[in-house]
């Protein structure tokens, strides 16, 4: 109960002392010079080893992400912290904290996926199947898409994983690009500290 008073009070915090100026990105470019901080909403579906539909929050600077995942009740079950060579994830069901080899064992595409496309991703940004970093050539398959055909920027990502017969897919349904800086490394020091 303890941590869930505290989540929620800090999320409140952050709501109430910022300001939501959404910037409006010219030519959906999003390499402005003005944009600190994006926010957004989305889902991620499994399916192989672990099935199943969990929708996200995320807030994000361009090197670090933040992502709170919900499951279909509403539940917050999962936090995850993502920096450019880092994962760390804490299941609230289970009370348990992983590192990177943890959280790639149980997904295995993320084992061969740098977090930095992760992150990248998430602000709009195409990854190809070259940037995967694949040691025991495995057959993984990228797949790319948009929700709006007009929008440039990429809001679904599709991992096939034929060798392990996993398929993990991340799909955006909503993103804001902010002026704002967020220093989520506080936020996650504050969460399970």
């Amino acid at each position: 109960m303890r941590i869930f008073l505290c989540i929620f009070f800090l999320l409140n915090l952050y709501n109430c002392a910022s300001t939501n100026e959404e910037i409006i990105i010219p030519g959906n470019e999003i390499n402005s010079k003005h944009i600190k901080s994006c926010t957004g909403r989305g889902s991620i579906t499994s399916i192989g080893s672990i099935n199943g539909r969990l929708s996200y929050n995320f807030m994000s600077q361009n090197d670090s992400l933040f992502c709170q995942f919900q499951d279909f009740l509403g539940r917050k079950v999962l936090l995850l912290w993502l920096t450019q060579d880092s994962i760390d994830a804490w299941n609230l069901i289970d009370n348990k904290k992983y590192n990177y080899s943890d959280v790639s064992s149980i997904i295995p595409i993320l084992s061969v996926l740098n977090p930095n496309y992760l992150i990248k991703f998430l602000w709009g940004q195409e990854i190809t199947s070259n940037q995967i970093n694949n040691p025991n050539h495995a057959n993984i398959e990228v797949k790319l898409g948009r929700n709006n055909k007009n929008n440039s920027i990429i809001d679904k990502a599709t991992f096939i994983d034929k060798s392990n017969r996993q398929e993990f897919s991340i799909k955006i349904d909503s993103r804001v690009f902010n002026e704002n800086y967020l220093d989520l490394k506080k936020y996650w020091k504050i969460i399970i500290g």
